[in-house]
């Protein structure tokens, strides 16, 4: 999904990041909130429509999310490799636990 030269921007911008993890775990709840009022809005979803967002917005919401989980992964000094060995087991663990049809 990452190619080596964004991969490394991300990295270089996360380390340049004067957050610490817990204020980046609180901006990972804000980034969160912003996705889910994005996503409400887009589908119309009451007391949400005034807000004419729609699912371009939920996209962009998301990654901001996603950039700050990886920013804390990075703070936590989680390197590559051992980001795609996580992935790859939760991945599995995921699929393991889909429910299966009879």
């Amino acid at each position: 999904m990452l190619d080596q030269q964004l991969q490394e921007k991300i990295i270089q911008a996360a380390l340049l990041e004067p957050k610490s993890v817990q204020q980046q775990f609180l901006k990972l709840m804000e980034e969160s909130g912003e996705a889910a009022q994005a996503y409400l809005a887009s589908i119309n979803a009451s007391g949400n429509g005034y807000k004419h967002l729609d699912i371009n917005a939920t996209k962009e919401e998301l990654v901001d999310s996603l950039l700050v989980i990886l920013a804390i992964l990075v703070k936590l000094d989680c390197q590559p490799l051992e980001l795609h060995k996580l992935l790859e087991q939760k991945t599995e663990k995921w699929l393991n636990h889909q429910v299966k049809d009879e």
